[in-house]
């Protein structure tokens, strides 16, 4: 049984998701973009909020990054099956170990991962 999340700002949680996956497209093993950039560009773009919630949607990003890369592999590797019967299973294992995020999100998540499981 999993932890369920503490609830997260979703505008930060999206703000932190766009820096990642659409302005940062790097492996997660990368040291680019680092992390400490990205925190301040998170708290630069949602400044109400404080450091530490922008530091937990960096955080959970980072785990989606990982886990979307991990997935991607996994659909390469064919450890779902085939077909969009297989697409629709590694979408819902990302979104259950990655809960808070909008259906295009996990949507773009899983497109990069199997984007980075393809390097």
């Amino acid at each position: 049984m999993s932890k369920v999340p503490p609830v997260m700002d979703p505008e930060t949680l999206s703000t932190a998701f766009t820096l990642l996956f659409r302005q940062g497209r790097s492996p997660p093993s990368c040291p680019a973009p680092d992390d400490m950039d990205l925190l301040n560009r998170i708290r630069d773009a949602v400044p109400a909020v404080s450091p530490s919630v922008c530091r937990e949607a960096l955080i959970r990003v980072r785990r989606l990054s990982f886990d979307a890369a991990e997935i991607g592999a996994g659909f390469h590797d064919g450890q779902y099956g085939e077909g969009e019967s297989a697409r629709a299973a590694a979408l819902a294992e990302l979104e259950e170990r990655n809960a808070g995020f909008s259906e295009a999100e996990y949507r773009t998540a899983f497109s990069v991962g199997l984007m980075w499981a393809g390097l």
